[in-house]
């Protein structure tokens, strides 16, 4: 028997390599001198044993005849080299064999990063830049993932548009393994900077960790996923289509905690108990002490508007992990459903994106060099 869930298994080695030089002004915060390499990427999709009458099937292209069990990560691939906009000339990556296209894949970089959000859609992905002393700004980069995914469904007997009829949801499942770091021992340099936060519980946990903790290089990471209406399987989305819902997951917790004696230091968070903040000001305290150019300012407001964002952040949950609900009457009639329905079988368009939120509190220099994988199963049962 065929089975009902479709994992990918993306891993991710975030090669950090922090880059500091020997002159105290131009020392930096993870958010500019830090790069993840994407070396040894891999992607694999397998079905799990079921008892369901159907199940998801999945391409990389969307094609009739090229939904199935897997997708090829050379695929995958392409597309992430293409959405990086290396060159102008997109074809050149269609025309490379594999080998080539592994050796082009691996020499990518993930910057640490910051996004907005403007009608369900990822629209700017931002970092710090500090190439000159006491210059601080953001400027656009293409220094995350992103590729497409589509789902549909079979049976194991196959499609019967006549007979068949199937209204199926996509859940995440495995999510114990969704995430999966390093850990890494980080010390305060200048001792627990969040001793003078005002007493209270939420800032309990801060206030007493000791100098030296255990973070994971995980819970830097985010990825999304820009969900688009079904359309008919035999159609094609238009370059035009808006995606319809946006969900953000972000590893760790969004407010500090401590499980099994490793801490996520929260999401990103306000300046007072934001860990990664407070390292960038050790290293430039002139952001801190006075307004120098603007510039607390102009940080002030860049950490605003991540803290907007990342409220919309869902941590990875079993209370979360439906990505898409079962039609509803209305959208059956309206042919927004996955499935099958009335003679018709669709297709949903999922677009994934995957990137380290510079602006995390677990944004550390001391998670360079710490390997992230990302593993992402989906199921059509509602049980699992």
């Amino acid at each position: 028997m065929r089975g009902l869930s479709k994992k990918i298994i993306i891993s991710l080695l975030t090669s950090v390599v922090v880059l500091i030089t020997m002159i105290a002004t131009t020392f930096a915060w993870v958010g500019i001198f830090t790069y993840a390499s994407a070396s040894n990427f891999n992607m694999n999709l397998k079905v799990s044993e079921t008892k369901a009458n159907y199940y998801l099937t999945i391409s990389g292209s969307g094609t009739k005849g090229t939904f199935g069990e897997s997708v090829d990560t050379i695929e995958i691939e392409r597309q992430i080299l293409k959405n990086r906009n290396i060159t102008d000339d997109l074809s050149y990556f269609d025309s490379q064999d594999d080998n080539s296209i592994e050796t082009i894949f691996s020499k990518l970089t993930l910057t640490p990063l910051t996004t907005t959000i403007s009608d369900n859609k990822l629209t700017k992905f931002e970092a710090i830049n500090y190439d000159k002393d006491y210059y601080l700004e953001m400027y656009e980069t293409k220094g995350y993932y992103k590729f497409d995914l589509y789902f549909s469904v079979d049976t194991k007997d196959g499609i019967n548009l006549e007979t068949t009829e199937i209204n199926a949801p996509i859940f995440m499942t495995e999510l114990e393994n969704t995430l999966v770091g390093t850990l890494v021992n980080f010390n305060f340099s200048n001792g627990n900077p969040f001793e003078g936060l005002e007493d209270n519980p939420k800032n309990a946990l801060l206030k007493s960790m000791p100098n030296v903790y255990t973070v994971n290089s995980a819970n830097a990471m985010r990825f999304a996923f820009e969900m688009y209406d079904p359309i008919n399987i035999d159609d094609s989305y238009t370059d035009d289509a808006n995606p319809s819902n946006l969900i953000t997951f972000q590893g760790g917790t969004q407010e500090p905690s401590l499980t099994d004696g490793v801490y996520s230091l929260g999401g990103v968070l306000e300046e007072e108990r934001n860990t990664a903040l407070k390292e960038l000001l050790v290293i430039r305290p002139y952001l801190k002490d006075n307004n120098y150019m603007g510039k607390k300012e102009y940080y002030q407001k860049c950490l605003s508007n991540a803290i907007n964002r990342g409220a919309n952040d869902l941590e990875i949950t079993n209370e979360n992990r439906l990505i898409r609900a079962k039609a509803s009457d209305s959208e059956l009639n309206s042919g927004k459903f996955l499935g099958v329905w009335q003679g018709v079988q669709t297709k949903v368009k999922v677009s994934v994106y995957f990137w380290c939120e510079g602006w995390d509190c677990d944004c550390l220099l001391g998670i360079d060099s710490k390997p992230v994988t990302l593993n992402l199963t989906f199921t059509a049962d509602e049980d699992i």
